[in-house]
């Protein structure tokens, strides 16, 4: 990013050098912006001006045509800088040194500055040259540069709100005081700033701010230099929870922001190719933000103190609370007995009664409290939205139990539809079928139904291979006989097609399958598997972002070499799993089982105890994972015939992730005989 954009062009980069020869900033919080702090009068002006624009004089026509043309715009802004600039965002905004007058915010005055020199023509090549040339005498902080659009906007406001109140006389007042850079001719007569000033909202409404900073922002020009090279790899979420930490640090210490950044830097360059810590994130956002904390001097307020002490101490911590929780729970029933002056026998009844009911009621305070005091736990990512790189090969898989030959159609479709939604050169789909039970070896009916899957698949790969062979494939296996289970049935059911599949990626043992259809031999470079149900969906993107998680340095599993488990980072990641929307109206069983589905679920991290307390999630069956380090943190562990619930074993030993940034959707049993039906095959382990 750092070339892309050259030297601004005219009175541009020599007026931002200027500016910065005068500039000193105070010691003291900004002073209120008068237009800021008269947004809601502002609105009430708004609509005063469109009334008045209805029936202006000659003179104002112009100027009122703009208006009633695009009020909209101007109460977007109004909109848009009250949800941006809150009280607490300001006050970190650095003043201007000044001897008269009120101190404003050093970028207010940059945002009146830049649309002077351009004569109210706002772009992003000329904001990006602008703030570089500024910064070459006074480096702007994260939280200005953030504030920058929002400094433009209330800018526009002024300039927009000082040249049409004086044409509109008598009908419409000033909301605010204008300040004096408002007021300046800007080389346009009245009818012209009010119709730029309007433009200009609308342009800033649609320049990608978030690539102005990184184009601009000394810290992120110094992390760049992260010698392992993932940082610039990350996606703009990760990358911007850096950032945050590098603010942060630099608030509770006498360090700059560039200092910590640069500090953050040549602690990685310190440590070994292979090591976590090469990664500027591991100092930033994982285990070396003390030891950074430490070198910087900072010194944290008692709260972040008391929630680094829970997260470091997490199962102390659960414990400690569980246990106030449920004495607190049994005061009530100890002061009922001992008002009721109960014999030995009574309290020892009484409060054996009420300590399974308290320990409930202690379970559901802990983890409300847990839930409101710590933020969700997001995991860092890599952006791979532009296609999985070479060395991140992925399968999609499956697993299935078929019982007639009619609902190969469904199938075939659903994994279509996985394709059409992640279609990756470096996606794989497979099809791990099994045949229902049976009393003996083969059905009348096995053969033309592995048939029609085959001739599916075939054709799916005939539609959808270009230059290399079609992404889809079929693994189907044979029915044994289980004489604890006194049927023929495929292996160890879910969980053995998938430990059999993964086998044969990690050890090219395919005499678990009694049927392949597709290119085998892309098979086997597939380093992650995610796996899903038959009516699982996966959104656009998905899975991208699913390896981008699985992928990232600081989620790498780590494993003890005693126990054969993984102790840190981890081999699976669990996204969340929501209901669809469209399944969750199919009647009124759905409706009440499956509640609030309308709401935008997909965007959004939420809580969860397990992860945000103890960094680690539960494993529910559909995610993503690395198949040799899972391979190898549950492999020969599990005796035959020993499990039928498998996902809580597996993601015990393999360590699973919760990613709630990620949504998957699934459908939801339309009555309640289809329930029970899921019911029975889930705890069957189908």
């Amino acid at each position: 990013m750092a070339d892309r954009w050259p030297e601004p062009l005219g009175s541009l980069a020599p007026a931002a050098r200027k500016l910065s020869e005068h500039h000193r900033t105070g010691p003291f919080p900004a002073s209120p912006i008068p237009a800021w702090q008269a947004l809601t009068a502002a609105l009430g002006w708004l609509h005063e001006a469109r009334l008045a624009c209805a029936e202006a004089t000659p003179d104002a026509g112009k100027a009122a045509e703009w208006l009633l043309d695009n009020d909209y715009q101007v109460h977007r802004a109004i909109r848009q800088i009250r949800k941006d600039l809150p009280a607490s965002f300001y006050a970190r905004l650095p003043p201007l040194e000044a001897r008269d007058g009120p101190a404003l915010p050093r970028m207010f005055a940059l945002a009146h500055e830049l649309l002077k020199a351009t004569c109210l023509q706002v772009s992003l090549a000329g904001a990006v040259g602008f703030v570089r040339a500024y910064q070459e005498r006074h480096p702007l902080t994260i939280a200005e540069l953030w504030a920058f659009p929002t400094m433009l906007r209330i800018a526009c406001l002024e300039i927009v709100v000082a040249a049409l109140t004086p044409m509109l006389p008598g009908r419409i007042t000033l909301p605010f005081e204008p300040s004096a850079w408002a007021n300046e001719p800007h080389g346009l007569d009245a009818t012209g700033r009010v119709a730029r000033g309007i433009a200009n909202l609308a342009v800033i409404a649609a320049i990608p701010w978030d690539e102005f900073f990184d184009s601009v922002s000394l810290v992120e020009k110094a992390l760049g230099g992260d010698p392992s090279g993932f940082y610039r790899k990350s996606d703009f979420e990760t990358r911007d929870r850096c950032r945050r930490a590098v603010e942060e640090l630099a608030l509770h210490s006498t360090e700059s922001e560039t200092s910590v950044a640069a500090q953050a830097v040549h602690l990685a360059e310190a440590q070994g190719e292979e090591e976590a810590g090469r990664h500027v994130g591991y100092w930033l956002i994982g285990g070396g933000l003390p030891q950074l904390a430490m070198k910087v001097g900072a010194r944290f307020p008692v709260e972040r103190r008391l929630r680094d002490l829970v997260l470091r101490h997490p199962g102390a911590a659960y414990a400690v609370g569980l246990a106030i929780c449920t004495v607190v729970a049994l005061l009530l029933p100890s002061g009922y007995l001992w008002l009721a002056a109960s014999p030995l026998w009574g309290w020892v009844a009484g409060l054996a009664a009420a300590f399974v009911p308290a320990t409930i009621l202690a379970v559901a305070v802990v983890h409300w409290v847990i839930t409101r005091a710590l933020p969700p736990r997001i995991l860092p990512k890599l952006d791979f939205n532009d296609g999985l790189p070479k060395d991140c090969p992925t399968a999609i898989v499956v697993p299935v139990l078929i019982a007639r030959e009619s609902e190969v159609a469904a199938l075939i479709e659903q994994i279509e539809t996985h394709w059409l939604a992640n279609a990756d050169p470096r996606v794989r789909i497979a099809l791990l079928a099994d045949l229902r039970d049976a009393p003996q070896a083969q059905l009348p009916g096995d053969a033309a139904t592995l048939s029609r899957l085959e001739k599916e698949v075939v054709a799916l790969n005939r539609r959808y291979a270009k230059k290399r062979p079609g992404p889809f494939h079929l693994l189907a296996r044979p029915r044994r006989y289980n004489p604890a289970e006194g049927c023929w049935m495929a292996w160890e059911r879910k969980r053995g097609k998938l430990e059999q599949f993964n086998r044969m990626l990690v050890e090219g043992d395919e005499s678990g399958f009694s049927l392949i259809v597709g290119h085998r031999a892309s098979l086997a470079d597939v380093r992650y598997v995610v796996t899903v149900d038959a009516d699982t969906m996966l959104p656009p993107g998905s899975i991208a972002r699913l390896v981008g998680t699985l992928a990232h340095p600081l989620n790498q599993p780590r494993f003890d070499e005693t126990t054969g488990r993984v102790v840190a980072g981890y081999s699976i990641i669990q996204p969340r799993t929501e209901i669809s929307p469209r399944s969750g109206m199919r009647s009124l069983f759905t409706r009440l089982f499956t509640g609030d589905t309308s709401i935008d679920i997909y965007s959004r991290a939420v809580s969860d105890v397990y992860q945000d307390l103890f960094g680690a999630g539960i494993f529910v069956g559909k995610g993503i994972y690395d198949v040799r380090a899972f391979h190898r943190s549950v492999d020969g562990r599990v005796p035959e015939n020993a499990i039928l619930s498998h996902d809580l074993f597996e993601g015990a030993h393999g360590r699973v992730g919760l990613a709630t940034d990620i949504v998957l959707y699934e459908g939801f049993p339309t009555t309640y005989l289809e329930y029970a039906r899921r019911l029975h095959r889930w705890i069957r382990g189908d």
